[in-house]
Parts: structure tokens; sequence; C-alpha cells
């Protein structure tokens, strides 16, 4: 295990800190974003998951609304993993403001992009996928972030497969 490790936490033992964060992240995105429905989702929305720590929201909007909500987010919150973006997705964060990372995962409605509350509900029903997940994760931190993401990207393909051909869209 170098520098490079990950450290991973229960998502339940951050419960309370989440409980306390989320509604001052939703309150500061709905001021700029009054049309935006949010939801919490990442790891700390999951009961028995392993987490790096941070707290991930998700925030849909109405494609027509996207390019807008993008440039409003980007003034109010730090871009993030701007080689991710998409005409339907977009990522921001805060890493000071809450004594805890937080991630704002912008998507358009009803996009090829709007699936992160399916697995976070999928995870959530089905104890055995969430077994697997932490499995990975546990398995992959101390490779460091790179295999880290891979393998949390190999097993969401996988997860995401009928949901992606439920939805008509291309795999």
């Amino acid at each position: 295990m170098g520098s490079t490790s990950i450290s991973l936490k229960r998502s339940d033992d951050l419960l309370p800190q989440v409980e306390s964060i989320l509604p001052l992240l939703f309150q500061r995105v709905l001021a700029v974003l009054p049309d935006a429905e949010c939801h919490h989702i990442g790891a700390t929305a999951i009961p028995g998951a392993v987490t790096k720590g941070d707290i991930d929201i998700l925030v849909r909007m109405s494609p027509v609304r996207f390019k807008a909500s993008s440039r409003i987010l980007g003034v109010h919150f730090e871009v993030k993993q701007a080689k991710n973006w998409t005409s339907s997705f977009a990522s921001f964060g805060d890493d000071v403001s809450y004594g805890i990372q937080t991630g704002i995962q912008l998507v358009a409605r009803d996009s090829e992009s709007d699936f992160l509350v399916y697995l976070r509900d999928y995870l959530i029903e089905h104890p055995e996928a969430l077994e697997a997940y932490n499995r990975i994760k546990i398995a992959n931190a101390p490779l460091g972030p790179d295999c880290y993401w891979k393998e949390k990207d190999k097993f969401f393909t996988r997860l995401l497969t009928p949901w992606n051909k439920a939805n008509g869209f291309s795999l």
C-alpha cells in the first residue's frame, strides 16, 4: 500500500455528518437553480456501502436548461472532471465549505446520462450487488485511483446494460 492508496470508510459511520450537510448543499443548489431536482446519490446514500468519504448529489435539469445550468453551477462550485463532460453530463464540487468533499453531478433529465438514481436504488434493493460492489472497491482501493475507477466503471457498465436497453440507449 503506497501513498496512492484510497482510504475507505463505511457509509453508515458518516450518516450524522451526511444528514447535517445534505440540506445545506441542496439549499445552495436550489438557491441558484430553483427548478432543479436534487437527489442524494453515491455510496453515502447506500446503507452498508463503503465510501471514500465524500458526498455526491445528482442535479437533474430539463435538457433545454442543461447548458445554462452548467454555467450557473460553474460560477458557484468548482468544476470537476471536465474531461468527462458531455452534452448531458457535467460535474462540480466543493472540497472546503462542508468539512467533507462534495460532488455535484448535473444531468439532463431522461438523457443517457440520467442513470445515477437507478444505480443507487439498484444497489439498495440488491444486497448481493452491493456486496460485490464493496468487494471491488475494497480490493482495488490499495492499488490507487486509476485501478479503483477502472474496476468500478466495469462493474457499473454491467449493471447499466439492462437500463440502457430499457431506455433505448446504445451500449
